[in-house]
């Protein structure tokens, strides 16, 4: 979620780089694996990006929720937020300045927010190629609508035709949206789902004499009761060095004010022309940093009884209620009180991430500078010593979490993130970016593996993360989960193809047979564009491992292989 600078996100990489993970308590059993912590700062800008996977996992029922006791009705009358029903919200600040708020659902509703979109394998006219075009199998191969992307608040023409092949799409922010022609356009295009970026425990109150939105005002007209810190600490603009804002912490834990909230965010949603929102920080663990000690105490002191989590989850199950879809951040760190009432959740790095290691080069028109790089291990305790194992045993963790999940549930995305491949030009001193292909098909491959949503962003340039691979559609899965091949590496069958995931230090020929895979016809190769003859259910597959020079080794790799099966 780099478009939005997301604030766990970048905790996370200072402390997975520097060579510790530390697991936060209360969001995992005994067993969990350790799981990157991605909580701290706060967001620093209102833009949104997002992704989901092709993959419809089953609906899981949600697991011994319970119920939170509604909250007595205040001795005093409590002014409301007045929200006019034909007014247009105040344009954007002229400053981009973060600004967003948000809470979780518990169990179903008897109104639930739309289903996820049916990804439907619909063809869709891709770019050409020589490999393809050659084969006679060509003309049975389509791509379909990808899951899910994230995208800019001001797109480009190039920007909206990718965001345009997708089911959802989470683009702009509540005070910077898309603007409406270009979401009638992704609307005309097929696109079902459109989220806009909120965050979740607080927002910002201009100090500088800028005006605040109608429910920021309203918090801080209120804050006495309505807000967790009516006298401080702001403990974001604080660390962050701003003196034009004071970070106020909606007192979720009260009905009133949580009825605002969902009232004011209904409205404005569907007046910006969205029909859900991605909440930033979706769950309690913020609380335990030493800087909101006080808020917490704040809290717990008001509502013994309740907990933050639960709090949380009441205010999405309003959302819900109320018809807007809901995605949480990183929501399953809360898993019990807050995956029942979300349609999707989302992890940040547990693929890939990017990270600068002091390497320095002279790129095209940029001159020298110091470049990025992808880490393929980044949820190991030393990410250049790393291996895929750790990384399976976290997504096998986080698929365990699905008990928790409720009606309308559509999965977990898993959001990486990649440098570019620097690609030296006819002076080899020179450099130029190009699409980090490896590392977008592994991101998108280890998804696939647990039947989940998976996109990889590129922040050094978005241009370079639109690849082929999220348009080809393999059905459903056909085997309870992924397998283990001999020769190394983990597959999980579907219906219409397999997606392969492995570490392998040299060429290898993988042999790859399931009764799913068709009697005899063609195996399409995306990534290296060739086609494969199946025999008696059968593929022979070579994988050829590209250099990782952040591990002196090769990097592991995912790929995707679609059936065309041929009359026997």
């Amino acid at each position: 979620m780099k478009r939005t600078a997301l604030p766990m996100r970048l905790l996370y990489v200072g402390v997975s780089l520097l060579g510790g993970l530390a697991l936060l308590g209360g969001c995992a059993p005994a067993v969990a694996p350790q799981v990157p912590v991605t909580v701290g700062l706060l967001p620093t800008s209102t833009a949104t990006p997002f992704r989901p996977h092709t993959a419809t996992p089953p609906s899981l029922v949600a697991a011994g929720m319970p119920s939170a006791t509604p909250l007595p009705p205040s001795p005093t009358a409590r002014p409301r937020l007045a929200l006019a029903t034909s007014t247009p919200l105040p344009p954007p600040s002229p400053t981009p300045r973060p600004h967003a708020t948000a809470t979780l659902p518990l169990s179903p509703s008897p109104r639930p927010s739309p289903p996820p979109p049916p990804l439907v394998h619909t063809p869709l006219p891709p770019p050409s190629s020589r490999s393809e075009t050659a084969h006679p199998a060509q003309s049975a191969l389509s791509r379909g609508r990808g899951a899910y992307v994230t995208g800019s608040s001001d797109p480009d023409e190039a920007e909206i035709a990718w965001l345009s092949r997708f089911a959802i799409v989470h683009a702009g922010g509540l005070l910077d949206p898309l603007p409406s022609d270009v979401i009638a356009r992704l609307r005309n295009a097929g696109v079902h789902t459109l989220l806009v970026y909120d965050w979740l425990p607080a927002t910002y109150h201009y100090t500088d004499g800028e005006s605040d939105d109608p429910l920021t005002q309203w918090l801080y007209d209120n804050r006495d009761w309505a807000s967790l810190n009516p006298d401080g600490p702001f403990p974001h603009c604080t660390e962050e060095g701003y003196d034009w804002c004071e970070d106020y912490y909606f007192d979720l834990g009260d009905e009133t004010v949580r009825q605002e909230r969902v009232d004011y965010l209904v409205q404005t949603v569907r007046d910006l022309g969205y029909d859900g929102v991605f909440f930033d920080w979706s769950n309690s663990q913020f609380l335990d940093e030493d800087a909101f000690a006080s808020i917490r105490e704040e809290y717990e002191s008001r509502h013994p009884d309740l907990p933050y989590a639960e709090a949380i989850g009441l205010f999405y199950q309003a959302l819900r209620e109320a018809g807007l879809v809901v995605q949480s951040n990183q929501g399953f760190r809360d898993a019990e009180a807050i995956l029942p009432s979300v349609n999707y959740d989302m992890t940040e790095s547990y693929g890939t991430t990017d990270e600068t290691f002091g390497a320095k080069l002279r790129i095209v028109g940029q001159g020298e500078q110091e470049v990025p790089q992808t880490v393929y291990y980044p949820v190991s305790d030393n990410p250049r010593h790393g291996s895929l194992r750790d990384t399976l045993d976290v997504i096998d963790w986080l698929e365990s979490l699905r008990v928790y999940t409720g009606q309308g549930y559509g999965g977990v995305v898993y959001m990486n993130y990649a440098a570019p491949e620097w690609q030296p030009t006819a002076n080899p001193h020179v450099f130029r970016p190009v699409t980090p292909r490896n590392a977008i098909y592994y991101g998108y491959a280890l998804a696939q593996l647990v039947g989940e949503i998976g996109y990889t962003e590129v922040p050094w340039d978005h241009t370079l993360e639109r690849s082929e691979v999220y348009f080809y559609g393999l059905g459903q899965p056909v085997h309870a989960t992924y397998q283990a091949l001999p020769r190394g590496g983990y597959v999980r069958y579907y219906t219409h193809g397999l997606a392969l995931v492995g570490e392998w230090q040299h060429p290898t020929t993988l042999v790859l047979r399931d009764a799913s895979i068709p009697a005899q016809g063609w195996a399409y190769d995306p990534y290296t564009q060739t086609w494969l003859p199946i025999r008696e259910h059968t593929i022979r597959l070579t994988v050829k491992p590209e250099p990782d020079p952040l591990t002196n080794r090769m990097a592991p790799l995912g790929r995707i292989i679609v059936y065309i099966a041929t009359p026997g």
